[in-house]
């Protein structure tokens, strides 16, 4: 691993929400998007800045997820990276993920797909799980609250679902007024109708947690006039996705809506 570092946002420990078991959640700082809903402000630079992040390196990381091996074991976990964007940091991510596999570890990383399909390829080969967070199939929305285009992050989800053999689990956060439409769900379906290695569509309905963050930092918050979607609201969004048969399960925030 030489002496390559890579910046880090924080770990988190025992995590329930991102795969199976219990977590370990390397957070890694630096995204290209700018998602309006963002609720880790603090991930979307590189730079290391007030107290939000660190310096590390792949072997530095990796001893801390050793630590937490017994609760892998005892409920069949491992560790996750997420972001910010994990592609942004593709050899440090690498570097950690070929890390954990050496220890028998099951590894999954999130990610918006936003960047080289290279970037991505690096990381496959120590990877059981890919979590796709997905925002909106409309390339002008996209581009509208993202800030980027998603034409290259449908290329790398096809290239993903040809290519790679472990579980895709795509996730879309759901905000009232941006991609919640009849229309979105069924060009969603459309896309997705084909993906034939696409386990299931998570659907996570928005929040505004990070506000407080967005205060910190001196940003303003576009979105904070939008409330959080009902339950009712997200079962009549997951059964919009269903009607339209994207050819794979659907679920609320981990609940089997369909078969």
């Amino acid at each position: 691993m030489g002496t390559r570092t890579g910046k880090v946002l924080r770990i988190e420990k025992s995590s329930i929400y991102d795969g199976e078991g219990l977590r370990t959640v390397v957070y890694v700082k630096g995204c290209p998007l700018r998602c309006q809903w963002c609720s880790t402000p603090e991930s979307q630079l590189v730079e290391c800045m007030m107290d939000y992040g660190y310096d590390a390196t792949p072997e530095s990381i990796l001893k801390e997820i050793r630590k937490d091996e017994v609760f892998f074991f005892h409920s069949g976990g491992g560790v996750t990276i997420s972001g910010g964007e994990v592609m942004l940091q593709s050899d440090f991510v690498r570097d950690i993920l070929a890390g954990c596999k050496e220890d028998g570890l099951n590894t999954a990383i999130e990610s918006s797909l936003f960047g080289s399909y290279e970037a991505l390829e690096k990381l496959l080969p120590y990877l059981d799980t890919v979590f796709v967070d997905f925002k909106i199939e409309d390339e002008e929305l996209h581009r509208k609250y993202t800030g980027v285009s998603n034409a290259g992050i449908k290329e790398n989800i096809r290239r993903l679902n040809d290519s790679f053999k472990g579980n895709i689990h795509v996730r879309i956060p759901c905000i009232p007024t941006v991609n919640m439409t009849e229309e979105n769900m069924e060009m969603t379906a459309v896309f997705f109708r084909n993906l034939k290695n696409i386990n299931d569509i998570e659907l996570l309905p928005y929040h505004r947690l990070g506000i407080e963050t967005y205060r910190k930092l001196g940003k303003e918050y576009i979105l904070s006039d939008v409330e959080t979607p009902s339950d009712s609201d997200m079962k009549e969004l997951a059964s919009k996705l269903s009607a339209f048969d994207p050819g794979c399960r659907i679920l609320i925030a981990g609940r089997g809506v369909n078969p």
